[in-house]
C-alpha cells in the first residue's frame, strides 16, 4: 500500500478563522495547538465500542507523524479510547513522549492544563468529530467549519495562542482525502 502524505493549505476565506479569545495569563509565548481526530476505526464489529484503528487508520495516524517530522511536539494528549491513543501512537513512539488522557468532554480543564503545563509548547490532540469543534470554542476561537462528518477524518486544525490572548486557527488535511 503506498501512502501518501497530503497537506492541503485550505484557501483563505474559506475555512479557518481569526478570533480574539478571552485574555488568558499571558506571558511572551506563543502555544501552538493541533487538534485531529482520531483517524479510521476499524468497524468490522458493530458491537465493539473502544475499536482500535483500521488499516487506514494506522496509515494515517502514521501520515500525522510524518506531517510533524522536524516540528517540535512537547506533549500529546488522546481520550481513553484506542482509536485516539493509536492516532498519536507512532508520534508517542518517535518521540518518546507519553500520551496524556483526558476526558472526552472537559475541555475547559483541559484548556487549563495546556495553558498551565506547556504555555509556549506545542501539543497534539486527538480527538472525535463530535469534540473537536466545541474543544475549539473553548480555546477561544471560532469553528472553521461547520460540522466534521462521521467518515471525515483528514482535517487538522493548528490553534496559535498568541501571548496578548489573541488565537488563530489555520485549517489543512493531511494523509489521504476521507471525503
Amino acid at each position: 500500500m503506498l501512502l501518501a502524505v497530503a497537506c492541503r493549505q485550505t484557501p483563505a476565506g474559506q475555512e479557518g478563522a481569526v478570533a480574539v479569545i478571552d485574555p488568558v495569563d499571558t506571558n511572551n509565548t506563543t502555544t501552538e495547538v493541533y487538534l485531529v481526530r482520531h483517524a479510521e476505526k476499524d468497524i468490522s464489529n458493530p458491537d465493539n465500542q473502544d475499536p482500535d484503528l483500521s488499516p487506514a487508520g494506522t496509515a494515517r495516524a502514521e501520515a500525522l507523524r510524518t506531517l510533524l517530522e522536524g516540528k517540535q511536539v512537547d506533549a500529546l494528549f488522546a481520550t481513553k479510547y484506542i482509536r485516539t491513543q493509536h492516532t498519536l501512537a507512532p508520534l508517542a513512539q518517535e518521540r518518546e513522549l507519553e500520551v496524556i488522557t483526558y476526558e472526552a468532554h472537559d475541555f475547559a480543564h483541559l484548556k487549563q492544563q495546556i495553558l498551565e503545563e506547556h504555555r509556549g509548547q506545542t501539543v497534539v490532540i486527538s480527538g472525535h468529530s463530535n469534540t473537536l469543534l466545541p474543544m475549539m470554542e473553548t480555546f477561544g476561537v471560532k469553528r472553521p467549519v461547520p460540522f466534521i462528518s462521521d467518515n471525515t477524518y483528514d482535517y487538522l486544525f493548528k490553534l496559535t495562542l498568541a501571548p496578548d490572548g489573541t488565537a488563530t486557527v489555520e485549517t489543512d488535511h493531511f494523509g489521504a482525502s476521507s471525503r
